[in-house]
C-alpha cells in the first residue's frame, strides 16, 4: 500500500513541475505597453504597437502574428533612406538574450491589412505572437485613437 502512495506522489509531482517549467518558459518572453491604433474611416488598414521582453538567456525571434481582426498581419520597419522615410515589410523581428524590442510608430511595428471589419477606440483585439522558440503569445490590445 505504500508503494501505491509513493507512485502517486511521484506522478503529481512530476506533473506540478512540468506545469511550472512550461509557465516558467512562456514567462521569460512578455509583451507590455502594446496597442492597435484605431482604423480611420474608409480605410481598411491599421497598425499594432508594443514591447516584447525577452529575459531568457537565449535570442528569440517573433517569425508570424496572426489575429481574428485580420487574415494579414505583418512586421514591418520604417527606416530613412536617401533623405527619405520608407517603410518596408521584414520577415522577423530578434529579441537578444535580457533585452527589450519596442515596436513604436516611425520604427518597427506590426502592420494589419484588410481589416475584416473598423475598430474603434475602448474595443479590445486579440493577437497571437510566434516565437522562434516555440513560445505562442496570446494578448488582448486595446484600441486607441491615434494622435
Amino acid at each position: 500500500m505504500k508503494n501505491i502512495h509513493y507512485g502517486k506522489f511521484v506522478i503529481l509531482f512530476v506533473l506540478l513541475l512540468s506545469i511550472t517549467n512550461n509557465a516558467y518558459a512562456v514567462n521569460l518572453v512578455t509583451v507590455e505597453d502594446g496597442y492597435i491604433k484605431a482604423s480611420i474611416p474608409g480605410s481598411d488598414i491599421t497598425a499594432a504597437f508594443m514591447t516584447i521582453n525577452n529575459s531568457s538567456d537565449k535570442a528569440i525571434t517573433l517569425q508570424k502574428i496572426s489575429g481574428s481582426l485580420s487574415d494579414r498581419i505583418e512586421i514591418h520597419e520604417h527606416s530613412m533612406t536617401g533623405g527619405m522615410m520608407r517603410m518596408r515589410q521584414v520577415d522577423n523581428i530578434t529579441v537578444d538574450p535580457h533585452s527589450k524590442i519596442i515596436l513604436q510608430p516611425s520604427g518597427l511595428h506590426l502592420m494589419i491589412f484588410a481589416l475584416k471589419k473598423p475598430i474603434t477606440e475602448k474595443e479590445i483585439m486579440p493577437l497571437t505572437l510566434y516565437f522562434s522558440n516555440g513560445t505562442k503569445i496570446n494578448i488582448q490590445l486595446p484600441v486607441r485613437r491615434f494622435k
